[in-house]
């Protein structure tokens, strides 16, 4: 069996305060002589003492613990751990479970016995009381800073970071109102993220424009502490155009899943004319007192052209006969696309590679190979490298899905649509469907009366 030893430093060099890594070496070392404890594996990490997760040799330390491959943990502080007295308590219960005593050199902690586990009890809750203290320290300053207009992170779209303080980019502004008059004047918040995004080559996420909406800096607030520290900046936009936007959100934003009004393709449909989504209008029969649904474009009648008002009904039809086609046209900006999921692998196999490089490092450092100072100069290269792209493999799996996905998507409903109750349905095709394309021609021999036909589904 063998005897772990583990150290830890944050990105930060901490040599100051007497914790770097080769004194920490030395003093476990030099205890597990005292001990008698032999057969020594060493586990290394580099980084925040907040979390564990993504502590590499932390958590393969655990695991090798919980296999019984070693008998003890022998650590310089109880704070290289962790500094949560829940997350220490939780620590040492695991570990006797697999009868792993746990040491701490500078703490003369041994949870072999009684007093040990006492004395490590008590350290821990002031080493929490130490951390929680500083952090409130933390909160009070950035108040204090934050009421006198510094802006402590990245500039938000729309602005400018200058000595601290956020200012207005004048064309940043112009396309946010832009794409909030859309909205205003009956577009989506996906439409008009959509068509702005890729009208000025923006890299705008999912949801931005309701994020923004929801922004204090967008009306010139800031928020920190659970405080709003009003008008502090210049706003974006004007506060009636907020209230406006807030209450289309409000409109808007129900679940479909809560509020079920009977209608199959609220928001679905577009235009066959102008391109936008069309409205939902609800009128009771007289005869069966149900509501009879159709979809027209509030766009296009602002406009002042031709009104376009087609029932539920022949757009159901139209979708069951798309279906039924058995062939689903996809568009590419809906499709993980081929170069897509090879970029995928290709960072994955990167995020594989920058793990292991961080253990080779780890390795050179404690074979003396390299000084301490570069160890941790590499690891915090290495993390950066790691979050970027950690970002980019979030960003692509938020795009699109496959077409495995959707022809699994197509059968459920041919299969089933028939078995489905209206709600159901309805459930359905708000989960899974984002756009349904129609167009809408004259049949020959008459003059008001249509063919319906469904040209595209683009899926979520």
């Amino acid at each position: 069996m063998a005897t772990a030893i583990y150290m830890r430093v944050s990105t930060e060099k901490q040599s100051d305060k007497g914790e770097s890594l080769n004194t920490q070496k030395e003093q476990l070392y030099a205890y597990c002589k005292l001990k008698g404890l032999s057969n020594i594996k060493e586990y290394v990490d580099i980084g925040s003492g907040r979390t564990t997760d993504k502590r590499v040799n932390y958590n393969r330390m655990m695991d090798d613990a919980q296999n019984k491959f070693i008998t003890n943990i022998v650590v310089f502080k109880l704070d290289r751990l962790t500094r949560s007295i829940i997350d220490l308590n939780k620590l040492v219960i695991a570990l006797n479970d697999v009868e792993c005593g746990l040491h701490s050199t500078q703490d003369d902690i041994n949870t072999t016995t009684a007093n040990g586990r006492l004395m490590l009890n008590l350290i821990g809750m002031f080493a929490q009381w130490e951390s929680e203290t500083i952090s409130e320290r933390v909160k009070i300053n950035m108040q204090s800073l934050a009421e006198k207009g510094i802006w402590q992170s990245a500039p938000p779209f729309g602005f400018d970071l200058v000595n601290q303080r956020l200012v207005i980019n004048e064309k940043e502004k112009d396309i946010l109102n832009e794409a909030f008059d859309m909205v205003i004047e009956g577009s989506s918040f996906n439409h008009a993220e959509n068509k702005i995004k890729h009208k000025y080559n923006l890299d705008w996420h999912l949801g931005f424009l309701i994020k923004k909406v929801r922004s204090p800096s967008t009306i010139g607030n800031m928020f920190r502490n659970d405080v709003t520290i009003e008008n502090i900046y210049p706003p974006l936009i004007s506060k009636k155009k907020y209230k406006k936007l807030k209450l289309i959100i409000e409109e808007r934003g129900n679940p479909r899943q809560e509020i079920f009004t009977g209608d199959l393709f609220r928001r679905k449909i577009a235009c066959p004319t102008c391109d936008n989504i069309m409205s939902l209008r609800a009128n009771k029969s007289t005869k069966t007192k149900q509501n009879l649904y159709s979809y027209s474009c509030m766009d296009c009648q602002r406009k002042r052209k031709v009104t376009v008002s087609i029932s539920e009904s022949l757009i159901e039809q139209a979708f069951l006969r798309y279906l039924n086609r058995g062939k689903i046209t996809y568009s590419e900006d809906d499709i993980k696309s081929e170069d897509k999921t090879k970029e995928i692998s290709n960072l994955k196999r990167e995020l594989q590679s920058l793990e292991q490089e961080k253990n080779r490092i780890q390795k050179a450092w404690i074979k003396g190979f390299i000084e301490e100072d570069d160890l941790i100069e590499h690891q915090k290269d290495t993390d950066e490298q790691i979050e970027k792209v950690e970002f980019r493999l979030r960003e692509l799996s938020d795009v699109g899905i496959s077409i495995e996905e959707i022809s699994e998507i197509h059968t459920n409903l041919i299969d089933n649509y028939e078995l489905m109750t209206k709600k159901e349905r309805v459930t359905f095709i708000q989960r899974f469907i984002r756009r349904i394309e129609i167009d809408r021609k004259l049949l020959k021999g008459y003059k008001k009366k249509y063919s319906i036909n469904v040209k595209n589904i683009l899926f979520y």
